[in-house]
């Protein structure tokens, strides 16, 4: 054979390799931080898959996930950071907070984040500026309407017990809302604090030695993965609770009113999508909530021998038998 011939079908050989290798290479890199990855990363990975970020294929998916110990964020955020990702999705208002400190140059999408401007991360809702965008699932007034919902399903109650988590930026903004509310329909509010799972021992303590009658949970990654305990808590006292999580219903809580926040992983998805194309995080709005959801368990009901009104039954949507 001759050369100049081995040479080209050297090349006809190589060169299928040579463009999937060259192809594997321009796939965009997506940094993922959870501070709990929970039950619903399926549909964040469903919505990025939607736009044509499949992991391997057409994606490189690079996730990390605190699974509730916040105080891991921040390593975590560094190693993606370290990973030279093009874009960092982050879920929750504490891993965004870990994003952002660890860089103010690639973009973060944030997914369902508490308070983004009280927090610093944006400017506002509709001019962000600087390197973070997304979606806020944040709504003081939903703390309000929960406890609204709490005392229609147990009217008597007197003393309500608040758990939430100091350090989250919303918590203050949603405390305010509960004392107002709480004062409103006659309630007493005691209120425990936890940062971390080994502070809730002390925590139920608290909310033990206030004799409450009833109990409200925050929506916290912190709190969700540690949701048997809370759930067990709340079974051992007796105490008809409600959550800013629709999963803890699901899994055994009585009553859940929260976003819905499934509903926010498209729009992540077109975020990721629009600035992998050339846009400015600086430039999207931020969007808000538009989707609630109503979650009630009749079967944490009758074991506490609760019987739920017909007319908060009607407004459900959904109802675990």
């Amino acid at each position: 054979m001759r050369r100049r011939e081995f040479i080209a079908l050297l090349g006809m050989t190589a060169s299928p390799l040579g463009a999937r290798a060259q192809q594997s290479k321009t796939f965009p890199r997506i940094g993922i931080l959870f501070a709990n990855k929970g039950g619903l990363a399926h549909a964040l990975f469903a919505s990025l898959a939607a736009r044509g970020y499949v992991d391997g294929k057409t994606a490189h998916l690079l996730a990390r996930d605190a699974e509730g110990r916040l105080e891991q964020l921040p390593q975590l955020a560094r190693e993606l950071v370290g990973l030279r990702v093009e874009v960092i999705i982050a879920v929750a208002a504490a891993a965004t907070l870990a994003a952002r400190n660890a860089t103010t140059t690639i973009p973060i999408v944030m997914a369902h984040a508490g308070d983004p401007i009280g927090s610093g991360l944006i400017e506002s809702l509709s001019h962000p500026g600087g390197n973070v965008t997304g979606t806020t699932s944040f709504a003081p007034e939903i703390v309000a309407k929960s406890i609204e919902l709490l005392r229609e399903l147990v009217p008597h109650a007197s003393r309500l017990g608040m758990l939430i988590v100091p350090s989250n930026t919303g918590s203050p903004l949603g405390v305010r809302e509960a004392q107002v509310a709480a004062a409103r329909l006659g309630l007493e509010l005691h209120i425990a604090g936890v940062e971390r799972s080994e502070d809730l021992e002390s925590a139920f303590r608290t909310i033990e030695d206030s004799n409450a009658d009833s109990l409200h949970v925050f929506a916290e990654p912190m709190l969700f993965a540690n949701r048997r305990r809370v759930l067990e808590f709340a079974a051992s006292r007796r105490l008809p609770a409600i959550y800013l999580i629709g999963g803890m219903a699901r899994d055994g809580g009585l009553i859940a009113y929260s976003p819905l926040f499934e509903a926010h992983y498209p729009r992540v998805a077109e975020y990721v999508d629009k600035i992998l194309r050339g846009a400015n995080p600086a430039d999207l709005p931020v969007e808000q909530s538009a989707r609630f959801e109503l979650v009630l368990n009749l079967k944490t009901a009758r074991s506490l021998g609760i019987e739920i009104p017909p007319t908060l039954l009607a407004r459900a949507d959904e109802v675990i038998e």
